[in-house]
């Protein structure tokens, strides 16, 4: 015990020196924020431009693209300064990956960490000396972001998809559903998108990892990561839990190429898939309204299996009637789950309108979510954002799940591997915010989770039948 105490203020002493030189830099967001307190003249823009000078003079130090520390230094706080800078990268970077995360889930964390009085901790401030935030700092930069409306960027109801305005965009809507429930785009004929995206089962399978065309043992191959949901995916910052897709044309051109997932391997293969889906009269006939001498392409295939999946939006939950002013819309148990589910930071990643997808952020801020919630055979192949951009910061950096219509989308989690609610709120407490949760605060979570449960087309997600969704159950039989 005594070893450790001293070996804590040796750590102390021996980075002294550099929170020296830092509470020099640091000193000049101070003196600028004294002066914006006393000069009640100065207009938004200064103000702006000192909350940037306290930004950059101390939360970059560890949080900004160039964040650095002294081997010599970190050698003699015993790695202290390496954990501090690594944790700081991990949670929080000041380099967004583009302008809609800027807006609001970066803006967000800073709001929160500002609120609660997070940041930095005080085991961090006594060896870097100088970095602390005064409370002057706190209210300038408080005042900064109260201004630029937190409450709007942390909850706002789901929009419901734009109404088809022509014949030629119901046609192409229309087109889209038809192949989105086709098996044609598989080697077997029989795996088709909704196989592994059932709008009845929540936009997923309900499966922890799902069943392609069958492999050389004429088994079902398994894919290598739960299905993420179809339903509001059109909101988000990327596709798949890598990221490798920039829209949903470029997904929807995934799978029917994946030996794995639909069967076909190369590009020209959709020259044998068009001439299947041209055996189907009304497909035919569509194609050559919509996209005429373009005909039937891989293009083609995947814009309209997109423009149907931009329709996939879930609005009327009972949390958008209670965001819409219904403050009955909501149980009590209900209301004091969105209470804690704000209190501890979920809100910063679980924001905007479907609560999430807009940004990608790391499995393992405060412990490994797979030690966390993955079986201990659990075969990991896939390590996020990392897969895609085949840079090595990027490891483990998933994108952030839509908690829209979650209560029916279990398993969670990429590896498919929690199976309730609570289970998956422990684990995110555990994993992301650090910390326990209690049973009752992670039921009033999960609670306000099943709220989220919108509707299609007026229809309650839960009711939806196989009829009313797959276009070939609900036409007529030919006589």
């Amino acid at each position: 015990m005594k070893c450790s105490i001293w070996k804590y203020v040796l750590a102390l002493a021996a980075t002294g020196a550099v929170g020296t030189v830092m509470l020099g830099v640091s000193k000049v967001a101070v003196d600028a924020a004294q002066r914006s307190a006393v000069s009640p003249e100065l207009s938004g823009s200064d103000a702006e431009q000192v909350a940037q000078a306290i930004l950059r003079q101390k939360c970059a130090d560890c949080h900004g693209p160039e964040a650095s520390y002294s081997k010599f230094w970190n050698a003699l706080s015993f790695g202290k300064l390496s954990r501090d800078v690594d944790g700081a990268q991990r949670s929080f970077k000041m380099v967004p990956d583009s302008e809609i995360r800027s807006a609001n889930v970066d803006y967000l964390k800073m709001d929160h960490v500002l609120r609660t009085r997070r940041m930095p901790p005080a085991s961090y401030t006594m060896v870097h000396l100088g970095s602390r935030l005064t409370p002057l700092d706190v209210s300038i930069l408080r005042n900064r972001y109260k201004e630029q409306g937190a409450e709007l960027r942390r909850f706002a109801p789901i929009s419901p998809a734009a109404e088809p305005e022509t014949e030629w965009d119901r046609a192409r809507i229309r087109l889209g559903q038809l192949l989105y429930h086709n098996g044609a785009l598989s080697t077997n004929n029989q795996v088709s998108c909704a196989s592994c995206h059932d709008l009845t089962k929540g936009g997923t399978d309900n499966l922890s990892k799902s069943e392609g065309v069958p492999g050389a043992d004429g088994l079902p191959q398994l894919g290598g990561v739960n299905a993420p949901t179809t339903y509001n995916a059109a909101g988000n910052i990327r596709q798949f839990w890598d990221g490798r897709a920039a829209d949903l044309k470029e997904q929807a051109g995934g799978p029917p190429l994946n030996p794995v997932e639909m069967g076909y391997s190369k590009p020209e293969d959709w020259a044998e898939i068009a001439d299947k889906l041209a055996q189907d009269d009304e497909i035919r006939t569509l194609f050559a309204l919509v996209y005429g001498g373009d005909g039937i392409t891989g293009d083609t295939i995947t814009d309209a299996i997109a423009a149907f999946e931009q329709t996939l939006v879930t609005p009327d939950s009972a949390f958008d009637a209670y965001l819409k002013g219904n403050k009955n819309a909501l149980t009590e148990k209900q209301k004091k789950g969105m209470e804690s589910f704000v209190n501890r930071g979920c809100a910063t990643c679980h924001s905007g309108p479907a609560l999430g997808g807009i940004s990608f952020e790391y499995i393992n801020t405060h412990s490994d979510l797979r030690e966390a919630a993955a079986p201990k055979d659990y075969a990991e192949a896939a390590f996020g954002l990392r897969d895609f951009t085949k840079r090595e910061e990027d490891k483990d950096m998933f994108r952030v799940p839509v908690l829209r219509n979650v209560a029916l989308t279990a398993p969670y989690f990429h590896t498919g591997s929690v199976q309730t609610l609570e289970e998956a709120v422990r684990v995110m407490c555990k994993t992301q915010v650090g910390g326990s949760v209690s049973d009752a605060e992670a039921e009033s979570i999960a609670a306000f989770l099943r709220a989220q449960t919108g509707k299609l087309n007026g229809r309650p997600l839960q009711a939806l039948t196989p009829e009313e969704t797959n276009p070939y159950l609900s036409k007529p039989t030919a006589q």
